[in-house]
This record gives C-alpha cells, sequence and structure tokens, in this order.
C-alpha cells in the first residue's frame, strides 16, 4: 500500500504545481451597478456580450494595475498591457450598460492622487535615450490623466509640475527627441 500512495502523492503534487503555474487569460469584475465584466485573451465582455476586441492579446492578466474603478455612476476598467520595448501602457474604458468604450491610453502607473487634490491620476513619462553629450539632455515628457466628476481628462497642472521637476523646464509640446540644456545640479 505504501508504495502505492508514494507515487501517487508525488504525481498529485506534481500535477498541481503545474497546474497552478498556468498563466491566466481571463479577468472577471462586477460593478456597484451589477454590470458583469469579464476579459478573456483580448476581448471584453459586458453582461455576456461581446464589447471590446484588442487586435492581438496584450494583456498583463497578472497585474495588479487591473481593476474596476467608479467615480459617481461612471465605471471605468483599467488594463495594463504589454508595449516593450517601451513601458507597459494603461487602456481605460467606460462601461456604459452593455458597452466597453475605449476613452484613454497611458503609461501604466498606478491610480492614485498624485497631487493630493482629491481625484485620481494616472499616467507618467516613457522611456528616453541618454543624450550623447553631458551638457544636454532629451527632454522626458509625461502625460497624467485625471479621474473627476465621472470623466477622464488631461491632467494639465500635473503634467506640467512633473516636467519641470524632471526636465528643470515644461514643454507644453515637446516631442520624444527635444533636446534641453542641463541646468546647474541636474542628473
Amino acid at each position: 500500500m505504501k508504495r502505492f500512495l508514494l507515487p501517487l502523492s508525488l504525481c498529485l503534487t506534481l500535477g498541481l504545481s503545474s497546474f497552478a503555474q498556468k498563466k491566466p487569460n481571463e479577468l472577471h469584475y462586477t460593478s456597484s451597478q451589477q454590470q458583469l465584466i469579464t476579459i478573456y485573451k483580448g476581448n471584453i465582455f459586458v453582461n455576456g456580450n461581446k464589447t471590446f476586441v484588442l487586435p492581438t492579446d496584450p494583456i498583463v492578466y497578472n497585474s495588479r494595475r487591473n481593476k474596476l474603478i467608479e467615480n459617481g455612476r461612471t465605471v471605468f476598467l483599467f488594463l495594463e498591457v504589454e508595449d516593450k520595448p517601451n513601458k507597459n501602457k494603461m487602456y481605460v474604458f467606460n462601461i456604459d450598460h452593455s458597452i466597453a468604450d475605449s476613452v484613454a491610453y497611458a503609461i501604466a502607473s498606478d491610480v492614485k492622487d498624485y497631487d493630493h487634490d482629491g481625484n485620481m491620476e494616472f499616467g507618467g513619462s516613457e522611456q528616453t535615450a541618454v543624450y550623447p553629450s553631458a551638457d544636454s539632455m532629451y527632454y522626458v515628457a509625461s502625460k497624467f490623466y485625471e479621474i473627476k466628476k465621472g470623466r477622464i481628462t488631461f491632467d494639465e497642472e500635473l503634467t506640467e509640475k512633473t516636467d519641470t521637476k524632471v526636465n528643470g523646464v515644461y514643454l507644453k509640446n515637446a516631442t520624444a527627441n527635444t533636446v534641453v540644456p542641463k541646468k546647474k545640479g541636474q542628473r
């Protein structure tokens, strides 16, 4: 009997560990309005209806940033997606009735009140290459969004504050390859 139990327990242990390591490919959420939201292999279903299809399945299913956020009576779905070799991105959808409508695309970040104004923000800046001269640098442009009164809007104040802190100056329409001189003490 002992000869039989040892191989059986070994098979069960190995089988369960390989099962536990399977990559998830679906997410399930329920809003306070009882909307059932399922994300499966790049498809978004709301109340059983397929409402949005991503061209590929870049979703990072095990990301802690994937979530539903409700603001007033508005429901937002946040999904982190891969964007290699760049930083991951965040797709944001407004879930209204049985429809998922894409409303924002930003650098993946935590959704929190970055500027302590009582509203939640998300976004950030892309990675930039090192400028070949020590006296200048590429401008690192950021872009932040704010959730306020059931809407997502560009947060120019937080973007300007962040860009000024990182770059020493704020350039409203800077591109990824804009060069700025370094100020004293700036890295």
